[in-house]
């Protein structure tokens, strides 16, 4: 009979942000693989103790693996022998807000920096950039790093069935971006975790590691991850009238939200360096220096999406979207 790899990926307990981990096993191909529960060790992963450590993957989204023919990637939540979610799984809250909302789609721009292993510092710095400007969407040696990192990266995603939107160097020297298709608020954010994971495990291969921490260097533009949001509403209908209540809903929950943006958000929004200050939640027309950016072609045609600049490279977009859809919620808009 024929067998199948598994590798089974879920996030841990590590506070502020998850971290990624993952184990592999071997399940019989019948005519329709189930892809079954499996223990792990909670306690080796700040999500038990010694003394009650059995925790259990339940698998949620499968992809085909890139790294080995044949194998799948399963996404699993966390959760207790006894079925209930474990408080570590943020994804559950999304799923339940998720079934009471349809129609909504999401898509990110991921943001991360490269760096090297044994100085911790950008890997741009090796430049010796004196200005940002030059580097963004640049080619050639003394302006771009890590451009075939990021292609294997990319055929990685193709090859695990996720569909990015698009890739580009970013303002900082050594920084890079992507974007996410599109999707459904669980959809997006599962192939957002995957992503991260493809990207963590090609890291592996070279000296350098993958931070998404929001101001890597103090000179330079920091790591985002913004969030482009609609309702069906939305992209059939979004005149002023939408946008002024849009605003007011997400002003009043400003301060709650910036808790969901990201360990050190304080750093990378201050107002300077494309950002809007944490302080004060602001929204403008094509302004990439506000919270919230109304794209000039949705303001032109009257419908549309909208984005969210706040958040940042390291966040969590269960949290984010939880979130998002409870302030959106309050409008008329969805």
């Amino acid at each position: 009979m024929k067998r199948i790899r598994v590798e089974y990926v879920w996030l841990d307990g590590t506070e502020p942000l998850p971290q990624l981990r993952s184990k592999a096993r071997y399940l019989d191909d019948h005519y329709s693989l189930v892809i079954e529960d499996w223990n792990f060790d909670g306690g080796s992963t700040n999500q038990g103790s010694l003394e009650n450590s059995d925790r259990k993957l339940e698998c949620v989204r499968t992809y085909k693996d890139p790294f080995n023919k044949g194998g799948l990637i399963a996404l699993c939540e966390v959760a207790y022998h006894s079925n209930v979610p474990h408080e570590t799984n943020t994804r559950h809250p999304l799923r339940a807000l998720t079934k009471k909302h349809d129609g909504i789609l999401v898509g990110f721009e991921q943001e991360f920096t490269f760096m090297d292993k044994e100085s911790q510092d950008p890997l741009g710095l090796c430049l010796s950039p004196k200005e940002q400007g030059q580097y963004y969407c640049g080619a050639g040696s003394m302006n771009v790093i890590g451009r075939q990192i990021m292609c294997e990266f990319e055929k990685a995603c193709i090859d695990a069935g996720i569909e990015i939107d698009g890739i580009n160097a970013e303002v900082m020297p050594g920084q890079w971006e992507y974007q996410t298709k599109a999707q459904s608020p669980l959809k997006a954010s599962d192939d957002l975790w995957i992503t991260r994971y493809l990207l963590e495990r090609i890291s592996e291969s070279y000296p350098i590691c993958i931070s998404y921490d929001p101001k890597p260097h103090p000179k330079f533009n920091g790591a985002g991850c913004h969030t482009n949001f609609s309702t069906a509403l939305m992209r059939d209908r979004l005149n002023d009238k939408d946008i002024e209540s849009l605003v007011e809903a997400l002003s009043q929950d400003h301060s709650e939200f910036m808790k969901v943006c990201g360990e050190g958000y304080e750093k990378r929004l201050t107002g300077e360096c494309e950002t809007s200050s944490y302080k004060k939640f602001t929204s403008g027309v094509a302004d990439r220096g506000a919270s919230l950016r109304i794209p000039e072609k949705v303001s032109r045609e009257g419908k549309g999406y909208f984005e969210d600049r706040r958040p940042c490279a390291n966040i969590d977009p269960y949290k984010v979207l939880h979130s998002l859809i409870t302030s959106v919620g309050n409008t008329l808009l969805i």
